[in-house]
């Protein structure tokens, strides 16, 4: 539900301040299974044309941790006098992957092991855009461009993002019961991996008091969430990803929890 976290041209464009935070993990623990946490903040200008963010993301699996800190800038450029937008966003940071000797099982002066912690800071940047309407959204982004660019740079690694697009339409209802039902189509690249498409439906239901998504992953796993906003501020939501085809017999999904505040 955080769109900036894909896209850097989404930075700012709710007026304010908003924060989010997120936490994923497996459903059950798992020796060495994947964990995630991510914090971003972003502010919006009062004539909505200025948007910059902040986002801390960082990730654990098996001995390996990898954190990302970036900060970003989106520019949105109104059109119909302002009934429409296109947004243009960059990010620059900074990311670091380690590996945690606590968990090694096995020779710890391995040379390889300690290699990989003497590599330096990796310096990239994301690129996004968008265009807007209260209804429709279109969007793309490239990120981790240094390595997209240059293919040189390509790590043995199989789940970086490398270039990310999403449609989406939303059908208004004011005065009934369900408000808002929101189609999206989501188009992802994956290092060394097979590209992966993603059809969702958001709802919400008395305003946004109930809200309801569930996506399709053509990895053959779906994801089902549901959450409520409070005084229109604070947002929960809690999210429950099945396995893909290839590791439902070894665990049983993901869960993940988000929190968002806008500061009014």
């Amino acid at each position: 539900q955080n769109q900036y976290l894909n896209n850097p041209a989404m930075a700012g464009i709710a007026q304010g301040w908003e924060a989010n935070a997120a936490y994923k993990a497996q459903w059950t623990s798992v020796d060495g299974a994947p964990s995630m946490q991510a914090v971003t903040a972003t502010y919006g200008s009062e004539n909505s044309k200025i948007g910059t963010g902040l986002s801390f993301y960082n990730e654990t699996s098996g001995v390996i941790q990898r954190t990302n800190i970036k900060g970003s800038f989106a520019y949105h450029l109104p059109l119909n006098n302002g009934g429409s937008y296109i947004d243009f966003g960059l990010s620059a940071g900074v990311m670091n992957e380690w590996i945690d000797f606590s968990k090694v099982r096995g020779d710890q002066s391995d040379m390889s092991l300690n290699n990989f912690n003497q590599r330096k800071l990796y310096f990239d940047g994301d690129f996004g855009i968008a265009f807007r309407t209260n209804r429709l959204t279109i969007q793309g982004a490239l990120p981790n461009m240094k390595r997209f660019f240059n293919r040189d740079l390509v790590r043995t690694v199989v789940d970086r993002s490398s270039y990310f697009g999403a449609i989406s339409y939303k059908f208004l209802n004011p005065n009934g019961v369900l408000n808002v039902l929101e189609p999206k189509l989501t188009y992802r690249g994956i290092d060394n991996y097979r590209d992966i498409v993603d059809l969702g439906l958001n709802t919400q239901f008395w305003g946004n008091k109930l809200l309801l998504s569930s996506i399709y992953h053509t990895t053959n796993s779906v994801t089902v969430g549901a959450g409520t906003t409070y005084q229109n501020q604070f947002s929960v939501l809690l999210f429950y990803t099945s396995n893909t085809s290839d590791l439902q017999n070894y665990t049983n999904g993901e869960f993940e929890i988000g929190l968002k505040y806008h500061f009014k």
